[in-house]
């Protein structure tokens, strides 16, 4: 997997001081002998592919045909955290694109007002394999009983967090999603 980290400081108001760190990920996945008629057949359906990623024991359909996702908890320092996912898809014929619409903290505390996240993902389809990206980007303010720790602790915490992400998501696209698709083009072969 290909990527790149940027950390962003931001100081609204001379009293909020945000940090913003993003990370970028590209990975190809090989799909031996699967045309692209094939593989863009497997992407035409969209919560196919991205139930693919997700556990399915965790996943929930709503009725506007969004996909409400309640992942394993992260452990980071003192908190076990348990994300609240909102996600919604789409595929134009060229590629899937995958947008988190709302992301929810739960087990910070009064911590959860200060931490967003934000991601956003494409899946494309090249003959014998899938070609996904995503770009996500976490913003921790630095507000009220959080103003009292460091930057650099802030600007680590984001850091961590995201490479957290990363690993999950690079292991989902590896064995969830790879495999789903290897099983469906397999099943439904032309």
């Amino acid at each position: 997997m290909l990527g790149s980290l940027d950390v962003t400081w931001f100081n609204f108001d001379n009293s909020v001081l945000s940090v913003e760190v993003r990370r970028s990920h590209a990975i190809a996945l090989q799909l031996p002998s699967a045309s692209i008629t094939q593989i863009q057949n497997y992407l035409s359906e969209p919560r196919r592919p991205l139930k693919a990623l997700m556990n399915r024991k965790r996943v929930e359909l709503l009725e506007n045909g969004q996909l409400l996702y309640a992942p394993k908890p992260y452990q980071l320092l003192n908190f076990q955290v348990q994300p609240e996912l909102m996600f919604c898809s789409s595929w134009d014929g060229d590629q899937l694109t995958i947008v988190l619409e709302q992301c929810r903290f739960h087990g910070l505390g009064r911590f959860h007002k200060v931490v967003q996240f934000h991601c956003q993902a494409w899946i494309r389809p090249e003959p014998e394999r899938l070609m996904a990206k995503a770009d996500l980007c976490l913003e921790l303010s630095s507000t009220g009983a959080t103003s009292l720790l460091p930057e650099q602790l802030l600007q680590r915490t984001g850091d961590i967090v995201l490479g957290l992400v990363s690993r999950r998501l690079e292991k989902r696209c590896h064995t969830g999603l790879k495999n789903h698709a290897l099983n469906w083009i397999g099943l439904n072969q032309q």
